[in-house]
């Protein structure tokens, strides 16, 4: 009996999705069908036609370039680390030699700016007698708008970094001139109960929400020494 079958016959054809399946369940099909790859042309975007395995090699070379930008990426991130580490080692042996609370914070200050990018820095305190007695340090009130506004959600130990608006700008830096964008909130003490060490920038992003705050956590410690008693 002759084979009815064929396209007028409505003979059932394989789909793209089932002959899909079948080449990714069988990885090794054209190691046994090498003719076929001399045969089949796929589409490239840039016109034309190119076999399967330029395309393929195509799309390991596109991987590749991918891999090669977030290697790039970690470098960067890697020596960004390895800067950040080498400043805060520098400003731990400063605070350490350094005679006096006084001569404490005048050092962070200055690591802060020099060596942070800090356009402007302060330390907040909550007790207002403790903020009397400590050189350059101001009393803020944890009901203060900056606490229920900028700093807002700020929680243990863990910094919190965000744009800053103009008026709370003004608020923790009233002497300060600069239009400063953005701000990391430092809890010093214990979860901040003690107070805060801010730091500021010019540049609205350059404290961001998704900032990496691990040398933050170090420089709100750093901070919580230098702020031992005067005569330690």
């Amino acid at each position: 009996m002759a084979d009815k079958s064929g396209p007028e016959t409505g003979q059932s054809t394989l789909s793209e999705t089932a002959v899909g399946d079948y080449l990714l369940a069988n990885p090794a099909f054209f190691q046994t069908h090498r003719a076929l790859l001399t045969k089949l042309a796929i589409p490239h975007p840039a016109g034309g036609a190119v076999s399967l395995v330029e395309r393929q090699v195509e799309v390991l070379r596109q991987e590749n370039r991918r891999l090669e930008q977030r290697l790039v990426e970690w470098m960067e991130i890697a020596r960004e680390n390895d800067r950040l580490l080498g400043h805060l080692h520098r400003l731990a042996v400063t605070l350490l030699i350094a005679t006096g609370r006084d001569e404490r914070l005048t050092t962070l200050a200055r690591s802060l700016r020099k060596d942070f990018e800090a356009d402007a820095s302060v330390i907040i305190l909550h007790d207002a007698k403790a903020a009397r007695a400590v050189a350059g340090a101001r009393h803020l009130p944890r009901e203060d708008d900056v606490f229920t506004g900028a700093a807002k959600g700020l929680q243990g130990a863990e910094p919190l970094c965000r744009p800053l608006t103009e008026a709370h700008s003004q608020r923790l830096f009233p002497d300060t001139d600069a239009r400063l964008g953005s701000a990391a909130f430092i809890p010093i003490g214990s979860g901040s109960t003690a107070g805060l060490l801010v730091v500021a920038s010019q540049h609205p992003k350059h404290f961001h929400p998704g900032l990496d705050t691990t040398y933050l956590v170090r420089l709100g410690e750093l901070a919580d020494a230098a702020l031992r008693p005067a005569d330690a």
